[in-house]
């Protein structure tokens, strides 16, 4: 037995007894279907696409979780710093080893990685299930990209053990992969666009408030140099400092939960996926649904996802201090 094939095995063997594990919310690729060879491979897809959920879900706590974290360490060391409140050194070092062993077990879960893994078979066999379905004579393994068949090689022979040749069922799918998975990507861009603004307005908020400080502190400065006030510039110094750093911590709020979004990424992708459909859409209005289209259109789909995974791949949590 080779690497690869004890890479499957031991593959194949976690996602059957992860897809057994819990109960989940069932996404079906297509209502009523008949034919029990579609069956199967809509039921792969649900696992698939229900622990792909599970681990991104995961995956987004863990980003969530570490940046606030490391912000609340520098919060409790300003405090125990410049107001010389001894104890919160101690808080300090227990949030430090929190911060620490989240990171390792989200490490050890491996829920970034099974995300992707899981969200690219997923998508692999929701093309398989459309070719099949359309009656179109080709295999989702002979268009894989040549990154995913390298990158994730156990997902090729997940996809080897279905009975693709048992499929009978044909209907037309233009509705059911074109319609729907556009009205996702529109609905998704939406959203992407929506986070993307937002970081861009704490974003642009924290550099305000920086430099705003920043010359005040310089004001400040002069002010005090040349007239010597009686006043406690004490005070005056320590509100600066917390307004400078309240902005910086933002900005690592900012790269350690947004930044790991891909959010430009995405919305690229998605506004890819809306033209493709568009074009296939025209297509098919033309010529109808001949094995050609279909093919351009699961091609393109696959390297669209393996763009998509090699991006999110870099997305891995990280500890932020």
């Amino acid at each position: 037995m080779n690497w690869r094939e004890e890479l499957f095995l031991k593959e194949k063997e976690r996602f059957d007894k992860e897809k057994e594990s819990g109960k989940h919310t069932i996404y079906h690729i297509m209502a009523n279907i008949k034919d029990p060879a579609l069956i199967e491979i809509d039921n792969m897809y649900v696992a698939a696409d229900n622990l792909s959920i599970q681990n991104a879900k995961l995956h987004n706590r863990i980003l969530l979780i570490l940046p606030i974290t490391a912000i609340l360490i520098s919060i409790f060391f300003f405090v125990y710093f410049e107001l010389e409140i001894h104890s919160m050194i101690a808080i300090c070092v227990i949030f430090l080893f929190a911060l620490l062993i989240i990171e390792r077990e989200a490490n050890k879960l491996g829920c970034h990685r099974k995300y992707l893994e899981y969200r690219v078979l997923a998508e692999t066999l929701r093309v398989q299930f459309f070719l099949s379905l359309s009656g179109t004579k080709a295999d989702v393994l002979e268009l894989l990209p040549w990154f995913t068949k390298q990158g994730i090689p156990w997902i090729g022979n997940i996809v080897k053990s279905l009975p693709l040749d048992d499929v009978k069922e044909r209907k037309p799918i233009t509705y059911y992969w074109i319609f729907d998975q556009k009205a996702y990507h529109e609905g998704a861009l939406l959203k992407a666009e929506q986070s993307y603004k937002l970081q861009a307005i704490i974003k642009k908020g924290a550099v305000t408030i920086t430099v705003i400080a920043f010359l005040l502190g310089l004001i400040f400065e002069i002010f005090m140099y040349f007239y010597s006030p009686n006043i406690d510039a004490h005070h005056i110094r320590l509100v600066l400092k917390a307004t400078i750093g309240i902005a910086s911590l933002s900005t690592l709020f900012i790269e350690g939960y947004f930044g790991k979004m891909s959010l430009y990424e995405k919305i690229n992708e998605h506004k890819r996926m809306i033209s493709l459909y568009s074009k296939i859409e025209r297509e098919i209005a033309k010529k109808g649904e001949t094995p050609e289209i279909i093919i351009e259109l699961a091609r393109e789909f696959l390297i669209e996802n393996s763009a998509w995974y090699a991006y999110q791949s870099k997305n891995k949590p990280e500890l932020v201090l």
